[in-house]
């Protein structure tokens, strides 16, 4: 099945693992930022049933952020896998997806108890409504699960090849998603263009939201949809050429009454992550680990840090258990990288902004390693390198944990510790 990149997209180096997602165990902790300090995980399945605060994936566990700072708590569904895709409703519970090798596990914690459903398929960015139905996006279509009730309805979605992902509750009988358009000849792989769909569960109906134009060239895609507290939708628009070696654009919109409007500009590759209050939170990537920061934003704009963890967005130092290998032997640097087969998980340096720069950093890691890594860009590799940079590349040998060969590179190679980060290729 081929993934949609839901997060961070093709846009910048490090930005995909297919982005979208997207376990395993977890990795050596130099491998990843905990906002706690690297204190013990604890039970607290209260604070996730009534969605207190705000929460995010961290591996394993769940970040969760209220007044009193950042704990990390045990996920109460006793699953193996990476937890991604954290939704909490303030009153209402929390909802996650247990990532796993094939299909996944989504988890509910509400009032109404710990609910799982297992799925055949990848399952992404699940929500709760006001009342405490379930929603995720699988495939094409949504997969729906009233409250109190034991078993799934399926919907079809709006496209029959499209791919459907983070879907939201704008009222208790109104569910908003993100739908991705079908592979066409001139674009069979990536992501180029994505809106905002409507469905009334009443009438079954769907209604296109936003009305974004994108090709193989100018490609447009939306990203991480939210109900804001004026009772909108609010979403980031990326949007670039790739025929340009131009960084993509990130822009603010509200979808309100049928129309959707540009909010503001942003500075930078950043997420809705949901609200605090009437304040927005942000999920941005921590430079020295790739591990994603929330982010409260001020009256003024400005930002203070709230917490941490992968809210809507996925890890970028947490390999994809679809395409990870069992196996966990070590061999970083053991055999040379241009005739490694590039199929599966690696890991990339960058950005650089010059082949110049790209190559003395090749020549150094080569050094270290005892291998000559690749180096890349958005031509070669564009679902992981952004327009106008180059990065370097370092397939994860077969049969090594990729978790695990990050943590070792960075140990090797401290200079470039900050600027690595796994992908899938």
């Amino acid at each position: 099945m081929k993934k949609v990149i839901t997060f961070v997209v093709a846009v910048a180096v490090g930005a995909l693992g297919v982005a979208a997602r997207p376990g395993g165990a977890a990795p050596p902790a130099s491998a990843v930022a905990r906002c706690d300090g690297g204190g013990p995980a604890r039970s607290d399945t209260h604070t996730l049933a009534v969605g207190a605060g705000f929460a995010g994936a961290d591996g394993t566990a769940i970040s969760q952020t209220g007044p009193a700072g950042t704990e990390v708590v045990v996920p109460p569904d006793g699953g193996r896998g990476v937890v991604r895709h954290v939704s909490s409703r303030p009153g209402v519970g929390t909802a996650y997806v247990r990532d796993r090798k094939g299909g996944d596990m989504v988890v509910s914690v509400t009032g109404r108890g710990i609910r799982r459903f297992a799925t055949r398929d990848e399952a992404l960015q699940p929500s709760l409504s006001a009342h405490g139905d379930l929603v995720w996006a699988e495939r094409s279509g949504l997969r729906l699960v009233p409250a109190g009730a034991r078993t799934r309805e399926s919907i079809a979605g709006p496209t029959r090849e499209g791919m459907t992902f983070s879907p939201v509750f704008a009222s208790p009988r109104t569910i908003v998603v993100a739908v991705a358009a079908p592979p066409t000849a001139a674009v069979p792989e990536d992501e180029y263009l994505s809106n905002l769909w409507r469905y009334d569960l009443r009438s079954s109906r769907w209604v296109p939201s936003t009305h974004f134009r994108g090709g193989p060239d100018r490609w447009t895609i939306v990203r991480t949809p939210f109900l804001a507290p004026d009772g909108s939708i609010q979403f980031v628009r990326v949007s670039g050429r790739a025929s340009i070696d131009r960084a993509p654009r990130y822009e603010l919109w509200g979808l309100r009454g049928g129309i959707a409007r540009r909010l503001r500009s942003l500075p930078d590759e950043m997420y809705l992550a949901g609200f605090d209050g009437s304040a927005r939170l942000w999920n941005l990537r921590e430079g020295a680990t790739g591990a994603w920061l929330i982010r409260r934003e001020r009256a003024d704009g400005s930002l203070e840090d709230a917490g941490c963890g992968a809210v809507m967005v996925d890890p970028l130092d947490r390999a994809d258990p679809d395409v990870r290998s069992r196996s966990r032997s070590s061999s970083i640097g053991a055999a040379d990288a241009t005739t490694s087969s590039p199929a599966g998980d690696a890991i990339i340096v960058g950005d650089f902004s010059s082949a110049a720069a790209a190559s003395d950093a090749s020549a150094t890691i080569g050094s270290a390693l005892g291998s000559t890594p690749s180096i890349v860009d958005a031509k070669t590799q564009p679902a992981v390198v952004r327009p106008g940079v180059w990065a370097v590349l370092i397939p994860v040998p077969a049969g090594a944990d990729a978790e695990d060969e990050l943590a070792r590179f960075r140990a090797t190679v401290p200079a470039f510790a900050g600027w690595s980060w796994i992908v899938s290729v």
